[in-house]
């Protein structure tokens, strides 16, 4: 069985609202995302934790990601997820890949350098705070 959808499902599931998500993502069309099982030799490429990847093309969940999606349970925390996942993609559009996987590399070496460790390394990554400030402002909804 193979186990995909289409970020746009995903996001109806979780309640978010279409036209508000495109007012703020205006390089990327949910229904033109696909949301793919990572295959394993991926995931063994992730660093411990990371339930989701975005490239350019799609989005990957872990297999507890995808039972999340397909048994439809917590469907908010799943739609936070993939905002968050498509703000990265939009952010490979509006940088293009060099920028974007220097700043993003930039950026977790330098806190890597201040030792901090991987999370905290992760979590001041520019790109990433700006993909969970992006997703936290959708799930809240129009104004």
């Amino acid at each position: 069985m193979k186990r995909s959808f289409v970020a746009a499902e995903g996001l109806a599931a979780a309640g978010v609202d279409r036209e508000w998500l495109a007012r703020v993502l205006t390089r990327v069309d949910p229904s033109q995302v696909p949301v793919r099982l990572a295959p394993r030799w991926f995931r063994a490429l992730w660093a411990r934790g990371i339930v989701a990847v975005a490239m350019p093309w799609a989005v990957y969940l872990t297999p507890p990601m995808m039972d999340r999606y397909e048994a439809a349970t917590d469907s908010s925390a799943l739609g936070r997820l993939l905002v968050h996942e498509l703000v990265h993609i939009e952010q490979f559009r509006r940088l293009g890949a060099v920028r974007h996987v220097a700043q993003y590399a930039f950026d977790y070496l330098r806190g890597r350098l201040q030792r901090k460790g991987h999370w905290a390394a992760y979590s001041a990554v520019r790109l990433e705070i700006e993909a969970r400030g992006v997703a936290a402002f959708v799930m809240e909804g129009p104004r």
